[in-house]
């Protein structure tokens, strides 16, 4: 449990320190960001409503939201990261959860994205309390889940006494 933890911190000190770097941050995190909010609008689009998108500001008629860092996914992906790869697994599984495990961060935020862009124009009162309380605690709740899902799909180790035949 020790070295679970001490590389579990490391990797996320590292991961964190790497993503707040200017370069990463201005040539993959903010383009990353600007996508996100294209795909937001293109959604609320296909599915018969009005949004207009300028970099990361997300607007339909009577509010608009710009997705900043923290908005955007990448730190709760980077934790989940963190847990895959410091928990002890096969390189495969581990790269697999990250890769799917990014994908279940993402849908559950892009949902978070567009609820809060209508919550701001149907109940404006209650967009702050459920972007800073509701929708945190359910991205990290889906982190955890997304873990925890991984975990029941290892395969069981290998056992050490077992005998070749």
């Amino acid at each position: 449990m020790p070295r679970f933890l001490i590389t579990f911190v490391s990797t996320v000190l590292l991961l964190f320190g790497l993503v707040y770097l200017p370069p990463i941050r201005d040539h993959l995190i903010a383009p990353f960001t600007d996508s996100l909010t294209v795909i937001a609008g293109w959604l609320i689009t296909s599915f018969g409503g009005q949004a207009w998108v300028n970099g990361n500001v997300l607007a339909i008629p009577g509010f608009s939201v710009q997705i900043l860092d923290l908005c955007n996914g990448v730190e709760a992906t980077l934790l989940l990261w963190a847990v895959l790869l410091a928990y002890p697994a096969p390189w495969g599984y581990r790269l697999w959860g990250m890769v799917l495990g990014f994908l279940g961060v993402q849908i559950l935020n892009m949902l978070r994205i567009i609820s809060l862009t209508y919550l701001g124009v149907w109940k404006p009162e209650w967009f702050h309390w459920v972007h800073w309380y509701v929708w945190d605690a359910l991205i990290m709740l889906d982190v955890l889940l997304i873990f925890l899902l991984w975990l029941r799909r290892l395969p069981p180790p290998a056992d050490p006494h077992a005998t070749a035949a």
